[in-house]
């Protein structure tokens, strides 16, 4: 997508079609030349990061055309290279994946809390990092529930299953995360694993309390539905 303004980038304006430009393309990742005032560039990444994979590229690489294209090639090839290995070891790859359920209300072990920012890390050694966190994450947390398959349980003793029914249509972009779409519908029903009251932190930071039921839904943005 070309740039609407004299300056390299996307302008805010533009972030709405980029976004649906990803999502057309099956959940292509969006790179993006820095070179805006950094309250621009703060508000890109606030508004992209939670459903598409952005990376910023930097500036100086616009001042290899015309006369350096072999080397502004090498060095974009060698930024394909990176993020293909982000596809094929960080990017969720179904809904069981640790790196979908709700960082605002997954309570994670210390050791592993910072998966969600290691996977929009840039570069070859941190990307290799953020697959192994989440390696780590899922030995301390995909753990056996009681008379039943593993499931994800936090440190507050909460399960949050991803393999319930089916309901609800999220708006656009709230159905993807890390570049990866999840059905309509999907959520998580949250339950206490002693069959304790609890409640848990939504998007919006307000805490929730359990239905009556003794569960409460929420998709992988911390959107607690009813």
């Amino acid at each position: 997508m070309r740039s609407n303004g004299r300056m390299p980038g996307l302008a805010p304006s533009q972030l709405q079609a980029a976004k649906e430009t990803a999502s057309y393309s099956g959940g292509a990742h969006l790179l993006i030349f820095h070179g805006r005032e950094k309250s621009e560039e703060d508000m890109i990444t606030a508004d992209v990061v939670p459903y598409f994979r952005l990376r910023w590229l930097d500036r100086t690489l616009v001042k290899l055309i015309p006369h350096q294209i072999d080397d502004l090639f090498e060095a974009i090839n060698s930024i394909l290279c990176e993020e293909l290995e982000w596809t094929e070891t960080v990017r969720p790859r179904d809904l069981s994946c640790c790196l979908l359920l709700p960082e605002c209300a997954f309570s994670a072990a210390p050791t592993v809390r910072h998966i969600w920012t290691a996977a929009t890390e840039a570069g070859i050694e941190r990307i290799k990092l953020a697959a192994r966190a989440s390696e780590r994450f899922g030995n301390l947390h995909w753990l056996p529930r009681k008379n039943s398959a593993r499931g994800w349980i936090d440190t507050d003793g909460r399960i949050f299953d991803h393999r319930g029914a089916l309901h609800g249509i999220a708006p656009f972009p709230w159905s993807w995360k890390f570049s990866y779409q999840m059905v309509d519908g999907f959520h998580y029903d949250v339950t206490s694993r002693d069959s304790r009251i609890f409640k848990i932190s939504g998007a919006d930071g307000s805490r929730h309390p359990a239905l009556a039921s003794g569960h409460i839904n929420i998709d992988p943005h911390g959107h607690v539905r009813p």
